[in-house]
C-alpha cells in the first residue's frame, strides 16, 4: 500500500524530528522542524500558526510529539510506520512497543487488525519489522517470553485506564508474577517497584519478598523503555500522573490524534483539505435543517435516492446509505418509531433498513460493498461511535439538534470517508449530506463548527466545508443565499401552507427550492439561482389562480436578476493556460521534474561510495561521534545509549560482521527507485571505504550503526537530489532541451474549477475584468488593503487585459511550473485581449532576492519563451516604477 503524500510528509517530519532530538534533546528538535516547517510554508504563501513543545514533567529527555490527523486520515496506518522510526531512536532492531488507545472498543479493533495477517495495518508491520511482530492484548501479557524481547517487535496494545491508578494493587499489570521471574534474571532493579507491606497483605505468598523487586508487567517495561504509541488521546499521557510515568519510563512517545489540545508538542498537522485532495474524504458537506425530524428523515431519503441514480452512472460499483440518529428509549423518535415512519411515510422497503444498536446488531457480518446486499438504511443510536467504517454513508439524518446530549460527531465522521479513495465523476457524489432537525442553518453552522473541530479540522476549513443546502433568512424577514462560494439571487413568494405543498418543495430540495413556514399559514418560498421548469410548475400548481399573474411577474424580474448576476465565468468564459512540455526519448509529457526524473537512467554505483570527515567524523579517542545532518552538526556520547548487537551475526571475524552491517544497511536504506542490485554493492563498497580509507574498525561502525544509516540514508538522497537538479536543467535548460505545449494539456479556469472554492467580497471595490465577477474575489493573502490584492487591483485596470483570476496554490485544477523539488503556483492568470496568457508572481521585497524567487522567474520566463506568452515577477516598487507600469511594460 504506497503512503499518500501528507502520510509521507507526516513521516518525514517524524523521522527528521526523532534525528535531531537523538543528539540535541526534544525541545530543539521541535523547533528546528517548526522553524524548517514555517519557512516552507512561507515560500508557498502560507502562514502557520506558533506552535512550542512542552516537555513532560520529570522526563524532559524524552521526546513526545503528536502528529495531527483529520478522521479519515490512516492514523493507524502511520502509527505501524511509526514503529521504524522509532526503534532507530532507541536504537534497536526489535523494541517492546506499549500501543495506548482511550477505550476497550478501540483495543480490540487495534488487536484484531493486527493480528490479522491480511489486514493492512499488519502487512505494513511485518514490512517494518522484517516479518518479526508479536501483537499481544494488555490480556495476554503473561504470555510474552524473554525470547521474545530483542528477537521480535513486541507490540502490546493497551487501554490508558489499565495504567491510570494511584493504588498500584488495584491493576493486574502491577501486580506480581511468578512466571515473569525469568525476565528480571541478572536485571538492575534501581527504579523499579518493590513488594510492599500491602501487596504481602492481599496476597500472602508474597511473604518473605517484602522490598524485593516485583515481577510485575509494569516493571518489565520499566527495564525494557517501551517506546509509546498512543492512539486518539491527546495528554493522555500527561493526564497520567507523575509516578504512573515513572513506573513505564517511555523512551519515546508518539500520538496519533485528529484532535490536539491547543498547540503544543503537534509536530506535524494534515489539514482536511490535504484528504480532500488525495480523495480521502468527501468535502463540502451540504447541511439541510428541517422543522421537524420527519421531514429530515423525508429530506434523507429524498437525497439518498437521488445519490443512488447518479451513482448507477459510475463505473465502480456505489450504493449510497443513509445513517439516522434515533434517541434513547426516553427521547423522540426512538428507534422503532424511526423505522416505522421510513417504511410508512418515506416508503422505504423494510428489507433495506438495518438497525445497529447496543441491543440490535443486524450490521454484523454485513457486506455493505455487496452488489446482492439490499441495506441502503441504517438507524443508530451511538453504537457507530467506534470501530465502524463504511465510505458509503454518504447522508447523515440527526433527528434532534445537533447541540443536544447526544453527540452527532462520530457519526459526522462516518459519512465523510471517500468510496474507494477516489473521486467519482459526478460532483455530487464526492460530497457528504446532513439533514438536521433544526430550521435554522446559521444555528446548525455554529454546532457543527466544534464538531468538526473535533474531528480535526482547522477553524478556516469549516467555513470553507460547511455548505448550506438552503437559502436562510434575516432578521427582517428576507430570504437570502448564505453560500461562501458564489451567491446567487433568491427568489421569494408565498404560497399556502399544505402538506401537498410541503411533500412537492421537498422532493425538490435539490433543485434548489427552500422553505420557512409561517405563523400565518403560508410558505415562505426561497429559490436561489435559475428557477427549473419543475420548480416553476409545483410553485404555479400551488399557488392561488388569482395570484398566477403576480408569481410569473416574479419569476420574470428574478431571471432578470439572476441574468445580471451572471459572472463571465457563468456566462462560459474560461482562461485556457499550457502548461510546460518536454521531450525526451521521443515521449512528449508535462514538464515535472519527478517525471523528468524517471525518464533518466542513473545508477547509485556511478556516484563514490563514501562519508567523508566533514559528513561524518568518529572521535575514537573520546569515544565521541558526529553526525552532520541537514547543516547540524549532531554529536553523540557513546555514553548516552545501551547498544544491542545485530541479529543474526555469524562468528566474530571482520568478514562476517562486515557482511552482515552491509546486509542490515540494506534493509533499512531500501527505496523505490533504487534496485536492491545496485544498492548492496554500493553499501558494500561505503562500508569497506570506510574501514579501509578511513580506518574505522568495522565494531566501531556496528555500535554506531543508527547514526550511520542516517548519514548513508542522507548521503543517498543528497546524491538523488544532485541528479535531480542536473536532470532538470538539461531538459529545461540545456540548448538540446525540446520543449513546447500539447493543445490537450492545459489548465482552464472556468466556473467549474472553482465552484467549491471559497470567495470573499471586494467591499467598495468593483473589478472590471475578473473571471468570477466584479463583487468576489478567491480567498487572497493579507486583506483588501495588502500588497497581493493591490497587485490584482493594478493588473484589473490594465486596458491590455481581457480576463484575469486568481491562481491557487495547490488546488488540483491550478497552473504551475516545475521547481527542482515540487511545484510553484504563480498568484494570477490573465488572458490578454490580443489572446496572449500574462502571468503574474507577486514578490514583497524582502523575497525578491531568494534563491527561491530567482528559481521561480527563471522557469517562468522559460514558459513564456516556448509558449510565446508572457510572464512576469512583479515587485512593490522597481527602479522607481510600481506594478502598473512594470506590468504595462512587460506585456507592450
Amino acid at each position: 500500500m504506497e503512503l499518500k503524500k501528507y502520510q509521507q510528509a507526516a513521516l518525514d517530519a517524524l523521522s527528521r524530528f526523532l534525528t535531531v532530538a537523538a543528539a540535541k534533546g526534544p525541545a530543539g528538535a521541535f523547533a528546528a522542524e517548526v522553524a524548517r516547517q514555517a519557512a516552507e510554508a512561507k515560500l508557498e504563501g502560507r502562514t502557520l500558526a506558533p506552535r512550542r513543545y512542552v516537555p513532560l514533567s520529570e522526563m524532559a529527555a524524552v521526546p513526545y510529539v503528536c502528529l495531527r490527523l483529520p478522521t479519515g486520515g490512516g492514523k493507524t496506518l502511520l502509527a505501524a510506520e511509526a514503529i521504524r522510526l522509532g526503534a532507530e531512536y532507541v536504537r534497536k532492531p526489535h523494541p517492546v512497543v506499549l500501543w495506548m488507545v482511550t477505550s476497550d472498543a478501540i483495543k480490540r479493533q487495534t488487536v484484531e487488525a493486527l493480528k490479522d495477517l491480511r489486514h493492512p495495518y499488519r502487512v505494513r508491520l511485518d514490512a517494518v519489522t522484517g516479518g518479526r511482530t508479536r501483537v499481544l492484548d494488555i490480556e495476554e501479557f503473561e504470555t510474552l517470553l524473554p525470547t521474545d524481547i530483542g528477537r521480535f517487535t513486541c507490540v502490546v496494545v493497551a487501554t490508558i485506564q489499565s495504567f491510570r491508578v494511584t493504588d498500584t494493587g488495584q491493576r493486574k499489570v502491577y501486580a506480581y508474577h511468578e512466571a515473569f521471574e525469568p525476565h528480571f534474571a541478572g536485571l538492575a532493579d534501581d527504579g523499579m517497584e518493590v513488594v510492599t507491606a500491602e501487596d504481602v497483605a492481599r496476597e500472602p505468598l508474597l511473604a518473605g519478598r517484602e522490598g524485593r523487586v516485583k515481577f510485575s508487567f509494569a516493571n518489565l517495561m520499566y527495564h525494557h523503555e517501551p517506546l509509546m504509541i498512543v492512539d486518539e488521546a491527546h495528554n493522555a499521557v500527561t493526564g497520567l500522573s507523575r509516578a504512573v510515568q515513572a513506573r513505564l519510563r517511555p523512551s519515546a512517545i508518539i500520538e496519533f490524534t485528529a484532535t490536539p489540545r491547543g498547540v503544543s508538542n503537534v509536530l506535524f498537522s494534515v489539514t482536511a483539505g490535504a484528504l480532500k485532495d488525495e480523495e480521502m474524504i468527501k468535502l463540502p458537506i451540504r447541511v439541510r435543517p428541517h422543522d421537524s425530524w420527519q421531514e429530515a428523515v423525508r429530506g434523507t431519503v429524498v437525497t439518498r435516492n437521488m445519490l443512488e441514480e447518479k451513482a448507477q452512472r459510475e463505473a465502480e460499483f456505489l450504493r449510497p446509505v443513509a445513517l439516522y440518529q434515533a434517541q434513547a428509549k426516553n427521547g423522540h423518535p426512538t428507534v422503532a418509531e424511526l423505522k416505522a415512519y421510513l417504511i410508512e411515510h418515506a416508503l422505504a422497503p423494510e428489507a433495506t433498513i438495518k438497525v445497529a444498536t447496543g441491543e440490535q446488531r443486524e450490521l454484523d457480518g454485513v457486506n455493505l460493498r455487496d452488489p446482492n446486499e439490499p441495506t441502503r438504511h441504517i438507524i443508530t443510536v451511538q453504537a457507530l461511535r467506534e470501530g465502524w467504517d463504511c465510505p458509503s454513508a454518504y447522508v447523515l439524518c440527526a433527528t434532534q439538534k445537533v447541540a443536544s446530549a447526544t453527540s452527532v460527531e462520530q457519526l459526522l465522521g462516518r459519512v465523510l470517508r471517500m468510496p474507494y479513495a477516489k473521486r467519482r465523476r459526478d460532483a455530487a457524489l464526492n460530497m457528504a449530506y446532513a439533514h438536521v432537525a433544526e430550521p435554522s442553518f446559521a444555528e446548525v453552522a455554529a454546532s457543527l463548527r466544534d464538531k468538526l473541530i473535533d474531528m480535526g479540522f482547522t477553524d478556516e476549513e469549516v467555513r470553507q466545508s460547511l455548505r448550506p443546502a438552503t437559502v436562510e433568512q434575516d432578521d427582517q424577514g428576507h430570504l437570502f443565499d448564505p453560500d461562501p462560494v458564489a451567491p446567487k439571487p433568491v427568489l421569494t413568494f408565498e404560497i399556502p401552507d399544505t402538506e401537498e405543498a410541503r411533500a412537492a418543495l421537498g422532493a425538490l430540495a435539490e433543485e434548489g427550492a427552500e422553505f420557512i413556514r409561517t405563523d400565518t399559514g403560508t410558505l415562505k418560498v426561497g429559490v436561489k439561482g435559475v428557477v427549473t421548469q419543475a420548480v416553476a410548475g409545483a410553485l404555479e400548481q400551488h399557488t392561488p389562480e388569482a395570484d398566477r399573474p403576480t408569481l410569473r411577474a416574479e419569476f420574470d424580474r428574478h431571471a432578470a436578476q439572476v441574468a445580471a448576476a451572471l459572472s463571465p465565468a457563468d456566462k462560459g468564459a474560461a482562461i485556457e493556460v499550457p502548461f510546460l512540455m518536454v521531450e525526451m526519448e521521443g515521449d512528449l509529457f508535462q514538464a515535472d521534474s519527478a517525471l523528468i526524473m524517471e525518464r533518466v537512467e542513473w545508477s547509485l554505483l556511478s556516484h563514490p561510495a563514501q562519508i567523508t570527515e566533514a559528513e561524518m567524523s568518529f572521535r575514537r579517542a573520546e569515544n565521541v561521534i558526529e553526525i552532520d545532518i541537514e547543516g547540524e552538526k549532531l554529536v553523540y556520547s557513546q555514553t548516552q545509549t545501551t547498544q544491542l548487537p545485530l541479529s543474526g551475526l555469524g562468528a566474530p571475524d571482520e568478514a562476517s560482521l562486515e557482511a552482515t552491517l552491509v546486509q542490515w544497511l540494506e534493509g533499512r536504506c531500501r527505496m523505490p527507485d533504487i534496485p536492491t542490485a545496485e544498492l548492496s554493492p554500493w553499501l558494500a563498497r561505503l562500508v569497506s571505504w570506510l574501514v579501509a580509507e578511513r580506518n574505522i574498525s568495522v565494531r566501531t561502525l556496528i555500535d554506531w550503526q543508527y547514526p550511520l544509516v542516517t548519514r548513508t540514508r542522507a548521503k543517498i538522497a543528497e546524491i538523488r537530489a544532485g541528479v535531480q537538479a542536473g536532470a532538470h536543467q538539461m531538459a529545461l535548460f540545456e540548448d538540446t532541451a525540446v520543449l513546447g505545449t500539447d493543445p490537450s494539456c492545459i489548465a482552464r479556469f472556468d466556473a467549474a474549477s472553482y465552484a467549491n472554492v471559497p470567495t470573499t467580497t471586494t467591499g467598495a471595490f468593483r473589478l472590471q475584468r475578473h473571471l468570477l465577477g466584479p463583487d468576489r474575489v478567491p480567498l487572497i493573502d493579507g486583506d483588501l488593503g495588502g500588497e497581493e490584492f493591490q497587485c490584482a487591483w493594478a493588473l484589473d485596470s490594465l486596458e491590455a487585459v481581457d480576463l484575469w483570476v486568481r491562481n491557487l496554490p495547490r488546488h488540483p485544477a491550478s497552473f504551475w511550473l516545475p521547481r527542482v523539488q515540487g511545484r510553484f503556483y504563480p498568484d494570477f492568470i490573465a488572458r490578454l485581449t490580443d489572446g496572449r496568457i500574462f502571468v503574474v508572481e507577486y514578490k514583497g521585497e524582502h523575497l525578491v532576492t531568494a534563491q527561491e524567487a530567482r528559481e521561480k522567474d527563471l522557469i517562468g520566463r522559460l514558459w513564456a519563451k516556448n509558449t510565446g506568452n508572457v510572464f512576469l515577477t512583479v515587485r512593490r516598487m522597481q527602479h522607481g516604477v510600481g506594478p502598473v507600469d512594470q506590468m504595462q511594460h512587460a506585456i507592450s
